[in-house]
């Protein structure tokens, strides 16, 4: 499913997630992929941390392949993941690739990391759609207030977090106001940020001032470059600005609306013990929740895609009962005397079943299948009321 279908997919399987608390998973071919459905304005991927190495793909030889795996990558999304669904309630949206970079680099060009194997091919493509998915279904919650960061870890001596802005170690160095000018402000993956944020920050402000995304980590505990007391990382330290992932899903691409950056996470007192992940995970959910305050305009409580749905009736808007045993009637209450049509989707996003609502407002649960249900109603405009999960027993 592409386009727009397949982001109205993403935003059913959002409700059910907010209705249940459980993310719903969504996996590419032969699991090589996986995509966590998450309703917050956050989008996390992880390229690098899988170890599948199936037979059938041979070892990536084009280009000089880099084979290094960032150990516990995935580990550490996932306490992050768990982090902020205890803080907010809610979950971000996660993309993970589980092969083996010896396999497969999502962080490369289609040809470099794939290397022209049809399986890669298929799991590149499903990454990297994924990551747009992810983005389409925060973007039309947040009105493209979402945020993305693209996962690593680094191997570089010097034990501190990594932020890559797109942004090279030398460019850096230069002055605030030479950063602040458009010719950097245009190669920067937090464009949009510096062109347009609550408080007026400077791009410069935005990446090593007092309320850049370095500082709140380095003031959690977790030193960071850029950030107020490291505004930038030395021209001998490998620094890594950020690749191919956050050039191409954040707004450094003029047709990606969102802003991001590349996270490289130092091993040791971070990535190498469960205590250190989850230390990080507690400090990366308050600052990244510190990050939004500063420069968003968010509701944390939107996190539930259903406050994201303006109702225009004046009444409350309910079914019952729920969950109803098929063959019962389902009762909608919804105002007399105004034309109403009913839609039941799968959770697959097709539609099922559609019609107008008879006087009485209820319909025959015959007419479906045990199941999940995501249902909306709709005015003689066409224009969604309400939108609501119905389980048939």
């Amino acid at each position: 499913m592409k386009g727009i279908q397949y982001s109205f997919y993403v935003l059913l399987i959002s409700l059910l997630v907010s209705y249940t608390n459980a993310q719903v998973v969504i996996f590419g071919t032969n699991n090589y992929v996986e995509y966590q459905v998450g309703t917050l304005p956050l989008v996390i991927s992880v390229p690098h941390g899988g170890n599948l190495e199936p037979g059938s793909i041979p070892n990536r030889t084009c280009n000089s392949p880099v084979y290094a795996v960032d150990a516990f990558t995935i580990e550490t999304a996932l306490e992050i993941k768990n982090k902020l669904f205890a803080a907010t309630g809610c979950y971000p949206h996660m993309v993970i690739s589980h092969l083996k970079r010896n396999k497969l680099d999502v962080n490369r060009n289609l040809a470099d990391g794939a290397c022209g194997n049809p399986e890669a091919i298929l799991a590149w493509g499903e990454f990297h759609d994924f990551i747009a998915d992810a983005r389409n279904a925060a973007n039309q919650q947040y009105n493209d207030q979402t945020f993305f960061v693209d996962l690593h870890g680094h191997g570089n001596p010097i034990q501190r977090i990594e932020l890559g802005y797109l942004l090279y170690d030398d460019e850096l160095e230069l002055s605030d106001n030479t950063l602040n000018t458009l010719q950097y402000i245009n190669n920067s993956s937090i464009k949009n940020l510096a062109l347009n944020n609550v408080n007026n920050y400077t791009h410069a402000e935005l990446l090593r001032g007092p309320q850049a995304f370095g500082t709140f980590l380095t003031n959690n505990n977790f030193p960071s470059v850029p950030s107020q007391s490291i505004p930038f990382p030395g021209l001998t330290s490998n620094y890594y600005s950020g690749g191919y992932i956050t050039a191409n899903h954040t707004c450094y691409n003029p047709s990606v609306p969102i802003n991001g950056l590349q996270m490289e996470l130092n091993f040791s007192n971070l990535r190498d013990t469960p205590a250190n992940r989850t230390a990080f995970a507690n400090a990366f959910t308050q600052s990244i929740i510190e990050y939004f305050n500063a420069h968003f305009s968010l509701d944390w409580n939107s996190c539930n895609p259903l406050s994201t749905i303006n109702p225009i009736l004046d009444t409350t808007f309910f079914v019952h009962p729920n969950p109803v045993t098929r063959g019962n009637l389902i009762h909608f209450n919804l105002p007399e005397n105004t034309f109403y049509e009913y839609q039941f989707f799968n959770l697959l996003g097709q539609l099922v079943v559609s019609g107008e609502l008879n006087s009485d407002k209820t319909l025959d649960s015959e007419k479906l299948n045990s199941g999940v249900y995501i249902t909306r109603i709709l005015n003689k405009s066409s224009t969604v009321l309400m939108t609501n999960k119905i389980i048939i027993q």
